[in-house]
């Protein structure tokens, strides 16, 4: 079994998809995704040596060695002119590493990216975005008391999205459990800001009062 927060994943993944997971950790994902005949097979990397070893172990474990082509480095790098990947998929990150990852030449070969980024979604959305990629498909996922966001980005001219569908998502933006969920964690947040500080409390209240419309609205 791998976790909710993983198999979320997994939902995205088209069998002829060309991937590689950058960040794959113990390999967990990609065991799943060949297993279950997701995908015919994909490359699972991992900058941290001891997290690809302890994938390694459980590929072989699994006897999917010549399914699952770990490689040792760093994102994108570890790719060369042969390989033909055209999906990438990255979890467990923060948006600034993401996007770190992305700036490279073999960008220009991906056609899908499945990203599960741990924080600033506006930035991600935007300067993917910015990169020649359209938001696909959007979801929220609940895993163990904690939230995590689902976006697929796909190869193709985008939309004008306003800032708030850049901030909340063109898609999560109409998804109540999504919305009230923020209504919740802005409302949290709210007090614990010193009411001295005005300025921020105003901004605050007026988002939880905008995010309060879209539910109502939804």
């Amino acid at each position: 079994m791998i976790s909710i927060r993983l198999e979320s994943l997994a939902t995205y993944v088209n069998y002829n998809d060309k991937i590689i997971d950058i960040g794959c950790d113990h390999a967990l994902l990609d065991i799943y995704l060949v297993k279950n005949k997701l995908v015919k097979s994909l490359i699972a990397s991992d900058i941290h040596k001891k997290a690809l070893d302890a994938g390694i172990e459980n590929i072989n474990k699994n006897n999917l060695q010549d399914k699952i082509d770990a490689r040792l480095g760093d994102g994108l790098s570890v790719l060369t002119k042969k390989d033909k990947v055209d999906t990438i998929i990255i979890s467990g990150m923060g948006t600034t590493t993401i996007l770190n990852i992305l700036n490279n030449k073999y960008l220009k070969n991906i056609k899908k990216l499945i990203i599960q980024s741990n924080n600033d979604h506006y930035e991600l959305r935007k300067n993917i975005i910015n990169m020649g990629f359209t938001i696909k498909n959007e979801n929220f996922i609940i895993d163990n008391n904690k939230y995590y966001i689902n976006i697929v980005f796909i190869r193709g001219e985008s939309p004008k999205y306003s800032k708030k569908e850049l901030i909340y998502g063109p898609y999560l933006i109409h998804n109540k459990v999504y919305v009230q969920h923020k209504i919740d964690e802005n409302t949290k947040i709210l007090g614990y800001i010193p009411k001295k500080k005005l300025i921020l409390r105003l901004k605050l209240k007026n988002e939880i009062k905008y995010l309060n419309k879209l539910l109502k609205s939804n």
